[in-house]
């Protein structure tokens, strides 16, 4: 469960431009695309403009691993590997750096509709080393060639997702103790074709396929936008951040269009082993266009109110 009341709220002027993964909670510090506040205060440390990265990937040794989510006619992937100071936000290297290979790469920045294999993508950082899917290792403080490896071993040693993505990406999850828990998958492709029904269901059953309890965000008479910054699964709670009314409602005159619909908004925490709410409380009295959990972990979470404004909540024992 949470403190209701915030330790601390950062707004910025522009809101942030990428929609996954561009904050994160630190031990020290809360760092976003591109801004960088003290945890335990939020005091501001540095905003930095930076033109390709948009993706934060890792932090080690002191070095945001970055990336790029580009989108490229029917392709979406990370694209380049950067390093920024945590200290600063200055740039200190790019993987495709000088040399023919940095200017071939940033030649085809030029072609529209071009993508290329020239700049590496991170795979995942360990002890100081940038692992990127073209095998090639680096030196997470210099950019600096250390070794090549093949890709499939690259990906051999990619983490495992948490319990969170998994959940998302298979609509089911083993709990323990005999209990797996499901998402309504129709409801999800419902959010899908019409964003302005936000429904979310979860059902848990026992070993031998009996219900235990279901939970609707419809018995709360809330809504739910449904995707990967609305609900963390984090046992032995699942929280959510749902609306008093639909985030989007149809155009007056295009079909299949809709347009926001700017609402209240309420965190909620539900008991995994009842599924009983144990927590609704509201999360200001202005109405929002979009609110989503930006990161979590296991002293406190990030809130953020249209990728613009963000609050820093404590978790609390019990």
């Amino acid at each position: 469960m949470l403190d209701p009341t915030p330790v601390w709220t950062y707004s910025r002027k522009k809101s942030l431009a990428n929609n996954y993964n561009h904050v994160h909670l630190l031990p020290d510090h809360v760092v976003g695309e591109w801004f960088c506040v003290e945890r335990p205060t939020g005091r501001f440390l540095w905003q930095s403009k930076l033109y390709r990265p948009d993706t934060i990937f890792a932090v080690d040794s002191g070095v945001i691993v970055a990336t790029e989510l580009r989108s490229d006619g029917p392709w979406t992937l990370y694209f380049g590997c950067y390093g920024i100071l945590l200290d600063s936000g200055a740039l200190i290297w790019a993987s495709h750096g000088s040399g023919i290979r940095g200017v071939l790469a940033r030649i085809c920045d030029f072609i529209p509709g071009c993508t290329n294999e020239l700049r590496d993508a991170p795979v995942y950082v360990q002890d100081g080393q940038v692992f990127c899917n073209s095998g090639r290792v680096i030196d997470v403080k210099t950019g600096h060639f250390l070794k090549m490896l093949t890709p499939d071993i690259v990906y051999s040693h990619k983490k495992t997702p948490s319990d969170r993505y998994q959940f998302y990406s298979s609509d089911r999850l083993a709990m323990g103790e005999g209990i797996v828990l499901e998402e309504d998958l129709r409801l999800r492709y419902e959010r899908i074709v019409e964003p302005q029904n936000g429904v979310l269901k979860f059902v848990a059953n026992n070993s031998a396929g009996e219900v235990l309890w279901t939970f609707s965000t419809e018995m709360l008479g809330r809504q739910i936008d449904g995707n990967l910054h609305s609900w963390r699964l984090v046992p032995p709670f699942l929280y959510l951040v749902v609306s008093n009314g639909p985030r989007h409602r149809p155009h007056p005159s295009r079909k299949h269009w809709v347009l926001p619909n700017p609402t209240l908004w309420h965190f909620v925490t539900l008991d995994l082993a009842t599924g009983k709410v144990l927590q609704d409380f509201s999360l200001g009295n202005e109405k929002q266009e979009e609110c989503r959990i930006e990161d979590m972990d296991d002293h406190g979470i990030l809130i953020s109110k249209t990728r613009r404004e963000f609050s820093y909540f404590t978790r609390m024992t019990s």
